[in-house]
């Protein structure tokens, strides 16, 4: 799920560090480009955390649930029910346990991305001390003088819908592994 992620963000660092060697005033806004692309990653990556964080809140109320009737179910003499109420808490605690890890290496995924963020941030403050700083400092957006063309919309456009089909995708997969 997160090779893609990985290789974008490698991608990116690489065409930042490319452009901070050549260092003329036309990469300087490449590189604000860059900058911007990875702060937004960043910001998707703080997103899933948040989302996933729910997920596992969900996933030990339902395991809580679960055992409180097999507890019940037990009390009265219903072993069936009891039964049942045990292996969809044993279910709920697995998925829980799975969303722990992945809040983990998530939380070690947004380490990396912050440091390589500020690192993004404070050589191009050194390269372009006089240029202002766009995009992720503020102010005008880095992309917004390529927004006048046509060509730079559609391409950005069809980049959100191809990430957003493969996010789709990689749910859906989660999904079915954990049903499974």
């Amino acid at each position: 799920m997160f090779e893609e992620w990985k290789q974008a963000w490698r991608q990116a660092v690489d065409n930042f560090q490319r452009e901070v060697a050549g260092g003329a005033p036309p990469r300087i806004r490449a590189m604000e480009r860059e900058l911007t692309s990875a702060a937004g990653a960043l910001g998707r990556l703080e997103d899933e955390i948040r989302r996933t964080r729910r997920d596992l809140e969900r996933e030990r109320h339902e395991e809580h649930v679960c055992r409180r009737r097999e507890n019940l179910a037990r009390g009265v003499g219903d072993d069936e029910t009891a039964r049942i109420a045990d292996e969809y808490a044993r279910r709920h605690a697995e998925r829980a346990g799975v969303l722990d890890r992945k809040i983990t290496v998530l939380e070690e995924e947004r380490g990396l991305l912050v440091r390589d963020v500020d690192s993004m941030r404070k050589t191009l403050a050194e390269i372009a001390p006089a240029e202002p700083q766009r995009g992720v400092a503020g102010g005008t957006s880095a992309a917004s003088a390529d927004d006048d063309d046509p060509g730079h919309r559609e391409f950005s456009r069809m980049e959100r819908e191809a990430r957003e089909r493969a996010a789709d995708a990689r749910l859906e997969e989660l999904k079915r592994k954990m049903k499974q």
